[in-house]
């Protein structure tokens, strides 16, 4: 849309709110009782009435959404600032997930950092295996580890995954 037809349109509203009926029915008896003075009958009541506030203006309304937006926007600078990780469930900075890699129908392959240790883990629609400790260098060998070590159909036990991941031999 051009700045014309945005013009256009503006002034088409502005238009259509400063338009008045042309006739303005009477008010009925219960409009007129609504608007009569209230009187409570007792001497103490302090009968001054306030008058009513102004009627609503655009620049209140424009000034309104600017304090609204500056708040939001000052609570998406301070997440980033301070961090997003202090909030309840954001997890922890002792594991981390450096990598997934897809197999198919809901099975993944992950390298998980623990502390400075690096692990691979299987993760199939059965749970989730323990796959091998890697130990940071990029030999050849990690591919024969990986055929030896992958087994979709038997989980391992528990017993056998912590004595893995204590470096013993089950």
């Amino acid at each position: 849309m051009s700045i014309r037809g945005l013009f256009i349109c503006l002034m088409l509203s502005f238009v259509a709110v400063a338009q008045v009926p042309s006739h303005i029915p009477a008010p009925s008896p219960s409009e007129k009782e609504l608007n009569s003075e209230l009187d409570m009958g007792s001497e103490g009541v302090n009968t001054q009435t306030q008058e009513l506030s102004s009627p609503p203006s655009a620049w209140r309304a424009l000034g309104s959404l600017v304090f609204v937006l500056a708040i939001a926007g000052g609570g998406v600078w301070a997440l980033r600032k301070w961090g997003i990780k202090r909030l309840p469930g954001s997890g922890g900075t002792r594991i981390k997930v450096e990598e997934t890699l897809a197999l198919g129908e809901r099975r993944f392959i992950s390298i998980v950092k623990v502390d400075e240790e690096h692990f691979l883990i299987a993760s199939h629609p059965q749970g989730v295996s323990f796959l091998a400790r890697l130990d940071g260098s990029a030999e050849p060998g990690f591919g024969r580890q990986l055929e030896q070590q992958i087994q979709f159909q038997t989980p391992i036990p528990v017993s056998e995954m912590e004595a893995h991941l204590r470096g013993e031999q089950p």
